[in-house]
């Protein structure tokens, strides 16, 4: 590629909206921060608009415009169903945890375990949380960006100009995170999210009107013959229903209802309304997320099989925008796109941070608590985590297929946390043992189900030399034990036995008595419920969420448009 794919005035729209976004991030970080609980947590005086916006903004990255959007290029929007599970765990954050997070008033999520468990737990979930945040989102998305960018100048993503573009993009995002924090990253956020979504509607629209209409792309079928308008599957598909029902939802619950990421913005919230609020907000766009992300992907299938053209998956997306968007709305557009990973990076500079200078530092130095010197270490530790990232995002073009295994890992990993989180909030007799059992024992199954399902040639000689000659694990297994998303549900199975053995066999410590009393009485917590008013507009919202969420399925499924 040697030539420019936009035009002067879209590349000026794109970097007029970069060095405004940067300087709202800066006029922030001057106006607004204080000290530690402003940091990390924005003086805990968010409202549900930025909640909400910052919760989806956090999730939508690369790996959804261009990786999801990809699969639906060949695949149609199965792919779809990560939305609508993630909307789905939105709902549940809002239900069955938040009372009980805001009602112990923590300051990251890994903080829970030791709360309800002990501080074993609590350290080892919140280091598998960084090394994740920093591999699977912060690096991750630098590189995504740096290969977008590229792609549209026209320039090959490699050598000096990736290392270039890497390290551009990771000062620009990390120079206000750095300064301001959560409020400056949520705020911007809001703003992102606003253009993230017109960018995504704008492609999808045109893109529609160009293909010749919604009659046009309504009969399109997948590879095998299906219809790529469906989030419904039989059981043999990789999203098929039982996989979606058990594993993927797993990986819901984990991701939206655990993960710093999303914990530290409901955290953020004003009162317990406006968390709440917030997380259903969230949900609502991310059922927008599956017309902006998914269905793109089938139209520009349509497009360039019209015109004749072959191309690779992940460069779907950016193609389709390069091809139907006018001239400055292409530049709005792709600043939406841009925008998408920007929250990825510094969401995940921001809960990384978090959870490094308040699980470690501070366990080893309780001065740190001290809301100056939280500050001081909370940009200490974002300088190095970007430094970090910036190092490490280049390299990531020598991994083939990382955002596969990457959610692999995630699959196989999450059951443990899950399972000891949920015994946690609602089984009294979970302990400290069962929770440090459950964890070990999960991330040993988790590696095995990984070299089973990614390096099954090591699995069949580990068989082979128990004796077990002529066992395959692609020929013996079936469709389900080849799926990781079932193979996480069984996982999740094994976790939820160890919890409960060992808790029952073992019993609890009257310390552990007493942390059981603090949780439960938390959840009950009078400081910080909705009034009546307050009450009715929640419930009201739940409502709609649970029409919308019922109504899109049953378009987009065989009893609907497939």
């Amino acid at each position: 590629m040697e030539s420019l794919k936009i035009s002067i005035l879209d590349l000026l729209i794109i970097v007029s909206y970069f060095i405004g976004v940067v300087y709202l991030g800066i006029w922030i970080s001057k106006k607004k921060i204080k000290g530690g609980d402003d940091y990390f947590l924005a003086g805990r005086q968010m409202t549900w608009p930025y909640v909400g916006a910052s919760l989806f903004s956090t999730n939508i990255s690369s790996q959804q415009f261009v990786g999801q959007a990809g699969l639906a290029f060949v695949g149609g929007i199965a792919v779809g169903t990560f939305q609508m599970i993630g909307a789905l765990s939105f709902g549940l954050l809002a239900v069955f945890f938040l009372d009980t997070y805001r009602g112990l008033k923590l300051y990251t999520s890994p903080e829970f375990f030791e709360r309800r468990y002990n501080s074993s737990t609590r350290s080892l979930v919140s280091g598998v949380n960084v090394i994740m945040i920093m591999l699977a989102t912060v690096s991750a998305a630098l590189y995504a960006g740096a290969v977008v960018t590229l792609t549209l100048l026209g320039q090959s993503p490699d050598g000096t100009m990736l290392w270039t573009t890497v390290i551009i993009l990771g000062v620009l995002t990390g120079s206000y995170t750095l300064l301001g924090g959560l409020q400056a990253v949520m705020i911007t956020d809001f703003v992102q999210n606003i253009l993230l979504i017109l960018g995504g509607l704008l492609t999808l629209v045109i893109g529609i009107t160009k293909v010749g209409g919604l009659y046009a792309i309504i009969a399109m079928q997948t590879p095998a013959g299906g219809s790529m308008w469906s989030l419904v599957h039989p059981i043999g598909h990789e999203f098929g229903w039982i996989s979606i029902l058990t594993g993927v939802v797993i990986l819901g619950i984990h991701g939206h209802c655990t993960d710093q990421d999303y914990i530290q913005r409901a955290l953020s919230a004003w009162i317990s309304y406006h968390a709440k609020m917030g997380a259903i907000f969230a949900a609502f766009l991310k059922i927008l997320a599956l017309f902006i992300c998914a269905i793109p992907g089938v139209v520009a299938a349509k497009l360039f099989a019209d015109m004749g053209l072959q191309l690779n998956q992940d460069q779907a997306y950016v193609s389709l925008m390069i091809e139907v968007l006018p001239m400055g709305f292409l530049g709005l557009a792709l600043a939406g796109l841009l925008a998408a990973i920007m929250s990825s990076v510094d969401s995940g500079l921001c809960a990384a941070s978090s959870l490094i200078t308040i699980d470690f530092i501070a366990k080893r130095d309780k001065s740190v608590m001290d809301q100056d010197k939280m500050l001081k270490y909370g940009r200490y530790t974002i300088m190095a985590l970007l430094i970090f990232a910036i190092l490490w995002a280049p390299f990531i073009q020598k991994f083939k297929g990382l955002f596969n295994y990457l959610m692999l890992l995630w699959s196989l990993l999450a059951p443990p946390v899950v399972v000891s989180v949920l015994a946690g909030l609602y089984y009294k007799k979970a302990n400290s043992k069962g929770a440090v059992a459950t964890i070990i024992t999960g991330i040993i199954l988790g590696l095995v189900g990984f070299i089973m399902l990614q390096r099954p040639d090591i699995f069949n000689g580990i068989i082979s030399f128990f004796g077990a000659d002529g066992f395959s694990v692609r020929d013996d297994f079936n469709w389900y034990f080849l799926n990781k998303f079932n193979v996480s549900f069984l996982i999740t199975v094994a976790c939820t036995i160890v919890m409960w053995v060992i808790s029952e066999k073992t019993g609890q410590t009257p310390e552990e008595l007493a942390q059981v009393k603090d949780i439960f009485e938390a959840r009950e917590s009078k400081d910080d419920q909705m009034t009546p008013e307050e009450t009715k507009k929640y419930q009201y919202a739940l409502i709609a969420l649970g029409f919308f969420w019922v109504g899109v399925l049953v378009l987009f499924s065989p009893w609907g448009i497939a």
